[in-house]
């Protein structure tokens, strides 16, 4: 009788842990025909593994702590669907972190998405994937703004999407709609008082937004600091402003972006190179579909460049939902440059090795067709 008294406490006792604490595998496999054109005889086709949602596989998991506080760690790796040479199920590089919460919000740390990516991808119709990417977030992706000096031919700002060693704060989710984050990523550079200490690496930057019902806004802004000697200093500087609007019948989206390269130089004028971006979107619902299309524009402005380099971007796409888990899609895209642009419709991220290269003042169009599983 006793040990049948024990055997139930400790069944109880981890039920009463189980109930505490989950972990959860979640994942997407997507994969997309994908074609690629430059007006000047060039022409690419891809296995892509992002026109909808990038392929993902992840554990996250929570453990109630009890008062209140929460304990979580979310670990997401990027998977090549395409060819399986690249699925690296323990190369969390697409986040890593652990945190705590309650209700003064939530402390994470690790690796995570940044606060000025969240505004360029929520509010784009495409969420910054495949074809119909919008070109504020390729000018990012394409290796950034040309700096001038260095002997560097573009500064990339490699913390754009992601930072990493960061520490981040969020606002609790129960301020009337009021939502907001601020992250520092730490350098990791050996520092002493005896000369030049470098800071490449250091991300700081911030979010502030508001939804409620059928409105969100959010303003971001970062600064990454991409090159630092005791000779010359290159920070990336961005600022973004995204709203959207819900309808019901048909969805609006809308952002305004500058992506500033400050260049400064020992003995050597300082040159700075700035991209203003627009974006204005919509989606609308058809059944089990979705029709998304978008308009985005980028202007480039650089120190010593008599004309400002210039390219638009129409993009339009459809989505069918098979179920709640699985979605066919396509979409068509078309750029245009001016002025000494030379951007393409390849987002970036369909880890092809030699990606295609954009042309002077040429046009370029692009598709997907594909298929979307998560679970």
């Amino acid at each position: 009788m006793k040990k049948s008294l024990v055997a139930l406490a400790v069944l109880a006792a981890a039920g009463v842990a189980s109930a505490q604490s989950s972990v959860t595998l979640f994942g997407i496999v997507d994969a997309s025909v994908s074609h690629y054109s430059v007006k000047d005889g060039q022409s690419q086709t891809v296995l892509g593994n992002g026109g909808y949602n990038s392929s993902r596989l992840g554990f996250r998991g929570t453990e109630d702590l009890g008062g209140g506080l929460a304990a979580g760690f979310w670990l997401e790796a990027p998977l090549s669907n395409d060819d399986g040479s690249k699925a690296r199920p323990f190369d969390f590089t697409r986040r890593s972190t652990v945190s705590l919460s309650g209700g003064f919000g939530e402390i994470r740390l690790g690796r995570d998405y940044t606060p000025t990516f969240w505004n360029d991808t929520v509010f784009d119709p495409f969420g910054t994937n495949g074809a119909g990417t919008n070109l504020i977030s390729t000018i990012h992706n394409a290796g950034g703004l040309v700096p001038g000096g260095l002997g560097l031919a573009a500064v990339t700002d490699g913390n754009y999407v992601r930072a990493s060693n960061t520490i981040g704060y969020f606002l609790p989710p129960n301020l009337g709609g009021f939502y907001g984050q601020v992250q520092l990523g730490l350098d990791e550079q050996v520092h002493n008082d005896t000369g030049f200490n470098s800071k490449a690496g250091r991300y700081t930057g911030g979010r502030i937004g508001y939804a409620n019902g059928p409105l969100d806004v959010a303003l971001a802004y970062a600064q990454s600091k991409t090159f630092n000697s005791a000779t010359a200093t290159v920070d990336v500087n961005t600022l973004n402003l995204g709203a959207s609007y819900d309808f019901g019948v048909v969805k609006l989206f809308g952002e305004l972006s500058q992506v500033k390269n400050d260049v400064q130089q020992t003995g050597l004028a300082d040159i700075d190179a700035k991209a203003n971006g627009f974006l204005i979107g919509a989606t609308a619902p058809i059944g089990a579909g979705l029709i998304r299309a978008s308009y985005s524009i980028v202007k480039l402005d650089v120190d010593g460049v008599s004309a400002d380099p210039k390219a638009q971007k129409f993009a339009l796409g459809y989505v069918h939902n098979l179920s709640k888990r699985t979605a066919l899609y396509a979409t068509l895209a078309h750029v245009s440059n001016k002025n000494g642009a030379a951007f393409t419709t390849y987002p970036g991220g369909n880890a092809v090795g030699t990606p295609i290269a954009g042309s002077v003042n040429k046009s370029s169009n692009g598709y997907d067709f594909g298929i979307r599983h998560s679970f």
